[in-house]
């Protein structure tokens, strides 16, 4: 009230950089009140890209279900889709192509895009070593160019691996940020070129990019390319009748740092929020488990019985014994902790290629 009349009031909002600013302008005066902005302020629209991948899909999970536009990036039309929540937009990219990448990019302008395709089998880089490592580079080079070239405020996430850090002694564990990296595999030596790469650009062209190493993951859609899939989808079979009650396996006495991909999805997005441009988090629960623990759990879980046999395909040379990782990093950052136990995890996973399996017979009709 100015001199007992109500004079109406102009509002003027303005945001920029992390600081909203209110101007509210009476006839005889005006007022100016800053303040800081909240993450869910600033970002609205997330690419992801490998969105139907395992990572990926757990994450564009994640951020629909808190209400943002997500864009997601993918390439294999066989890639399941059914968990696909409806108000996620895909995009159909060859993430080869850069006039391609660049013209999704520039369309949807992301405020944090979050790179997780990738070639990413170890076992398929050794068949071809130079295939993986130039894709995995090609696809991020694409990738970082697109948004320096349109959105080159975004928050970039680049995801790489624990496999980065490669030949590593037992009493080296758990294994911090700042361990040397010595990759073992061609897949592991793309990664550490992908973790150079988003530091350079970070350097070079000052873009917000911050890069994370997850540590093994389990959950509903793990592959049976990688160890946890292939145990769930052969226990799977044994108990449905279709597979004699052999489960093949590598080497299950290797001890690992296992996390759900839920939790690493809560975790990539915590990085996006809170995340120091230029550094680099692990993601790891700090535990560890061999996989013939991961194995035993399953075979618990389904109630089946079956003989394991090595098969020496799935065997692997200069593999580290123990792998473990340190997430203080991440925890003083986020305040991120795991929230889904190893058997959980074991138990999901399992779950999901229950479901695969079963769905399968009733559409062949041998249900």
């Amino acid at each position: 009230m100015v001199g007992g009349c109500r004079k109406r009031a102009t509002v003027k909002v303005i945001s920029h950089s992390t600081i909203r600013t209110i101007e509210i302008t009476y006839a005889t005066a005006s007022h100016v009140i800053r303040l800081p902005l909240s993450f869910t302020d600033i970002v609205t629209t997330v690419l992801i890209t490998g969105a139907t991948g395992f990572s990926g899909s757990a994450l564009v999970e994640r951020y629909a279900a808190s209400g943002y536009e997500v864009h997601g990036i993918y390439r294999d039309p066989a890639d399941d889709r059914s968990w696909l929540p409806e108000s996620v937009m895909l995009h159909a990219v060859d993430l080869n192509d850069g006039l391609a990448v660049l013209d999704v990019v520039g369309a949807v302008m992301p405020t944090v895009v979050h790179h997780l395709a990738a070639q990413s089998s170890a076992a398929v880089s050794l068949q071809d070593p130079m295939g993986t490592v130039t894709a995995n580079t090609l696809m991020q080079y694409n990738v970082l160019e697109a948004v320096r070239r349109a959105t080159p405020s975004a928050r970039v996430i680049v995801v790489g691996s624990c496999d980065e850090y490669g030949d590593v002694a037992p009493d080296d564990n758990p294994i911090v940020e700042t361990q040397e990296l010595r990759p073992v595999t061609p897949y592991a030596l793309s990664k550490v070129v992908q973790d150079l790469m988003g530091q350079q650009y970070a350097i070079a062209h000052q873009l917000q990019v911050v890069r994370v190493r997850p540590f093994l993951q389990l959950g509903p859609r793990r592959s049976d390319r990688f160890a946890a899939g292939s145990f769930a989808r052969q226990i799977a079979e044994i108990e449905f009748g279709i597979r004699e009650p052999i489960i093949h396996v590598g080497n299950i006495d290797l001890q690992r740092d296992f996390c759900d991909v839920r939790d690493v999805a809560r975790a990539l997005a915590l990085v996006a929020e809170a995340g120091v441009p230029r550094a680099v988090y692990n993601v790891a629960s700090g535990t560890a488990h061999t996989f013939r623990d991961l194995l035993a759990l399953m075979l618990q879980c389904a109630g089946v019985e079956a003989t394991i046999m090595q098969d020496e395909t799935r065997l692997r040379s200069s593999e580290p014994l123990v792998l473990i990782g340190d997430a203080t990093r991440l925890r003083e950052a986020t305040d991120w902790v795991p929230q889904l136990s190893f058997e959980q995890s074991a138990a999901d996973t399992l779950g999901y290629w229950q479901t695969q399996v079963r769905r399968t017979l009733l559409q062949e009709g041998t249900a």
